[in-house]
């Protein structure tokens, strides 16, 4: 029953019976209420636990970098939605650090154009709810994945022979440490730049195998940025701490960090340090990471796992894969409880600290109960949407106003929003639930892919 099947359920009754005979753990509650709970982080009151987690629309100025009208349409949708935090999408702190040729960056010259997207979007909630959205911004380096200008131009950080193979990267060194040193700054001052805009958080991203990411991981790195935990995390605290010494108390440092780099060791992260292994999960070093970051004033720890490029059943469960890519390899309902309970085992490990959950959108309407099962639970603190708010950006207000989720409205899991981004030419939405805007830019991608003989 494990093997890979589209969702076909339409109860919860149906949902509890494959738990069930999948002997999978995933809590449900009829308590809705606990969704409208207020949350603190760092002294800003959430009205409610649903965050917006970061989705690239890919459509900022491919001169300026500054958001665009479409930008500006999502978050003023997702605050009109209900939900109490906007985690915003990644925007780099440099030009080679960019990941698409429309990836945002934040600048002094297009800064106002930022004030305008937070002000545009934090009247949008106050108009529609009344109350006062938090909005986090995701400053990024892309690595490995830099594409500035739409020109592949990969950075790394280490040799990693997993990830060096299947990305055509065997013949470039590692960064140095001075180029890392000087990185720092640039987060640094970009984060300036976005507390200025109004943005009540910065975030350092370290996911999916983006720079940050690569560092936690760099056992073979030589130099005070690889080998030991201390180095391999240096950048991470040594920056997030240069940015909490510098920002106005009124904007909090954060991170979206995976937990789970999965190579074999010595190259992942999150993973059992013993040589000869394919990779198990060892959660002790990431674990330790939240607890350090928590302590030094980080209010909230936001998670994910693995690689979307290479494994994508394990952060975001789907029916449908990219083109040229076969099912995946398991009932997207196991992916589902796996990723719930890698964010229990880090929540439970320090309840104090506010850590949202994601990957949820395979469950469509049967969303609501799940979530609040896992808030009364103590698996999480907030629930988190990506995909499933681009389909359905109102989806907190039907859940907090009308108990339950329309399912003609929900993501369907067919990943066309990430096949726009991996397309590299059109601007990313939902293909089926807003098609007026984001088919066409579906279609440029496919043509341009075409044209290119990848299609």
């Amino acid at each position: 029953m494990t093997d890979f099947r589209r969702f076909d359920l339409k109860t919860y009754d149906d949902l509890r019976g494959d738990l069930d005979a999948l002997n999978l753990e995933l809590p449900i509650s009829e308590n809705l209420d606990v969704l409208a709970e207020k949350v603190n982080v760092g002294g800003h009151v959430l009205p409610n636990r649903f965050v917006i987690q970061p989705m690239e629309g890919v459509d900022g100025n491919p001169v300026t970098g500054a958001p665009t009208e479409l930008t500006d349409r999502r978050y003023r949708r997702f605050a009109e939605g209900g939900s109490g935090l906007i985690w915003a999408e990644a925007v780099s702190v440099v030009p080679d650090g960019c990941s698409n040729a429309k990836q945002m960056r934040i600048t002094e010259e297009n800064l106002d154009s930022y004030k305008k997207l937070v002000d545009d979007t934090k009247t949008a909630a106050r108009n529609a709810f009344g109350h006062e959205l938090r909005f986090v911004v995701q400053l990024t380096h892309s690595g490995r994945f830099s594409r500035p200008g739409g020109v592949v131009k990969p950075l790394k950080v280490q040799h990693n022979p997993f990830l060096d193979e299947k990305l055509g990267m065997t013949d470039i060194e590692p960064v140095s440490d001075d180029y890392l040193d000087h990185l720092q700054d640039d987060f640094v001052k970009a984060a300036q730049l976005a507390a200025r805009a109004g943005f009540d958080g910065v975030d350092m991203k370290a996911v999916h195998g983006y720079l940050i990411a690569e560092l936690l991981g760099a056992h073979t790195r030589e130099g005070k940025y690889g080998g030991s935990y201390e180095n391999r995390t240096r950048f991470l605290r040594e920056t997030a701490q240069r940015m909490m010494d510098e920002l106005p108390e009124s904007t909090f440092v954060t991170s979206r960090t995976t937990v789970l780099e999965p190579c074999p060791y010595p190259y992942g992260w999150g993973v059992l340090p013993e040589i000869g292994k394919n990779w198990e999960v060892d959660l002790t070093e990431p674990k330790r990471l939240m607890k350090e970051c928590f302590e030094m004033g980080m209010p909230m720890f936001n998670v994910s796992v693995g690689f979307p490029r290479f494994q994508p059943y394990m952060n975001r469960p789907h029916d449908n894969s990219l083109v040229g890519e076969g099912n995946p390899p398991e009932y997207p309902l196991v992916g589902v409880a796996r990723f719930q309970q890698t964010v229990r085992d880090m929540q439970k490990s320090l309840p104090e600290c506010p850590v949202p959950t994601a990957g949820l959108a395979w469950l469509r309407h049967l969303l609501p109960q799940v979530a609040a099962g896992l808030i009364e639970e103590g698996w999480c603190s907030l629930i988190g949407m990506g995909r499933g708010a681009f389909a359905y950006p109102d989806l907190v207000r039907d859940i907090l106003e009308k108990g339950v989720m329309a399912p003609e409205k929900c993501c369907t899991t067919c990943s066309m929003c990430t096949q726009i981004m991996k397309d590299g030419v059109g601007c990313g939405g939902c293909v089926i639930r807003d098609k007026e805007i984001y088919g066409p830019e579906l279609k440029k991608g496919r043509l341009a892919a075409k044209e290119k003989g990848l299609a």
